[in-house]
C-alpha cells in the first residue's frame, strides 16, 4: 500500500497548479453540476475523489490478505434493489446490468454475485502479468467473469445469449468513449458516443436493461440502480442509462473513476463553454 499512500499524498499537493487536469475536472463538472441543483465544490470534490481512490485500494488489500468476510458488509446493498432484479431476471430470463466506470463498480460484486447469479464482462489489461493478476482477484472474489479483450465479437454475444436465457445477470461497463460500436447519447448537453455492443445484447434478446451506479465514500460502498427498461430499440436503452448516469455522476461525481479520464475531460471541458 506504500505507493498508494505516496501517490494519494502527491495527488493532494498538486491542487495547487491551476493547471492540474484532475482539478479542471473538478471546476468543469461541479460548474454543470451547480446548473443541475448540486452544491458542489472543486476542492472537495477533487479530495473525496483520492479518498475513493485510497479506500477502493484498501479495499482490494484487505480482500487480499483476509479473504471476503472481512469486507462483505462494507457495501451496502438494499434488499429491495436485489429482490427486484432477482425477479425480473426470473421473468424475462437475464438482465443486463449497465454501469459506469465507478471506482467500486468491480468491488461491488462481491455483494451482488451473493444476492443474484452475476456474470462480470470486462476487458483484460493488455499484459498477461496484469491480466493474471486480475483473474487472481476474481477467483478470490467468488465472481464469474468474462473476459473480451481482442475476442470474437460473435462468439461472445454467443456466449451472453446463452447466459441470458439461464437467469444471470450479465454486468458490463458501458460509458467508455471509444472503440467502433458507437452509438451517440445525450449527455451533460452535448452528443457522445457511448459503447453500445452490450445495450445490442439487451436488445437483440429483449430483456430488462437496468443502470447501475456505486456511491463511494473512502471505503464504504452503496449500489444505487435505476428503472428498467425493455425496448427493441438500441438508441432508446443507451440514452435511457446516459440519463440515469448523468444525474448520477452530477449528483456524487466523486465516485465516479472516470471524472479522470482524457477523453471524458475533454467532454466536461466543452459542455462548460
Amino acid at each position: 500500500m506504500l505507493p498508494i499512500h505516496l501517490l494519494i499524498v502527491t495527488l493532494r499537493l498538486m491542487y495547487v497548479f491551476s493547471n492540474n487536469p484532475y482539478r479542471k475536472s473538478c471546476e468543469h463538472i461541479c460548474r454543470l453540476a451547480r446548473d443541475a441543483g448540486f452544491n458542489h465544490q472543486p476542492r472537495e470534490i477533487y479530495g473525496q475523489l483520492l479518498n475513493n481512490l485510497l479506500g477502493t485500494a484498501e479495499n482490494y488489500y484487505d480482500l487480499y490478505r483476509h479473504g471476503i468476510d472481512s469486507v462483505i458488509d462494507i457495501i451496502e446493498l438494499d434488499y429491495q434493489y436485489s429482490e427486484r432484479i432477482n425477479r425480473l431476471a426470473k421473468e424475462h430470463g437475464g438482465v443486463m446490468l449497465m454501469v459506469p466506470h465507478n471506482f467500486a463498480s468491480l468491488f461491488s460484486a462481491l455483494k451482488m454475485n451473493r444476492a443474484f447469479p452475476l456474470l462480470i464482462v470486462t476487458r483484460n489489461s493488455p499484459t498477461i502479468d496484469r491480466t493474471k493478476i486480475a483473474l487472481e482477484f476474481f477467483e478470490r472474489m467468488q465472481v464469474s467473469v468474462l473476459m473480451v479483450r481482442g475476442g470474437n465479437p460473435f462468439e461472445l454475444s454467443r456466449t451472453l445469449f446463452a447466459e441470458l436465457k439461464k437467469g444471470t445477470v450479465v454486468a458490463a461497463t458501458v460509458d467508455s468513449i471509444e472503440g467502433n460500436s458507437q452509438t451517440t447519447v445525450h449527455m451533460f448537453g452535448q452528443q457522445a458516443g457511448f459503447s453500445s455492443w452490450a445495450g445490442k445484447v439487451g436488445v437483440k434478446k429483449n430483456v430488462p436493461i437496468i443502470p447501475g451506479y456505486f456511491r463511494s465514500k473512502g471505503r464504504q460502498v452503496v449500489p444505487v440502480y435505476g428503472e428498467e427498461i425493455i425496448t427493441d430499440d438500441i438508441e432508446s436503452a443507451m440514452q435511457h442509462y446516459a440519463e440515469f448516469f448523468e444525474r448520477q455522476i452530477l449528483e456524487d461525481p466523486a465516485s465516479w473513476a472516470y471524472l479522470a479520464d482524457k477523453r471524458w475531460r475533454k467532454v466536461l471541458h466543452k459542455a462548460c463553454q
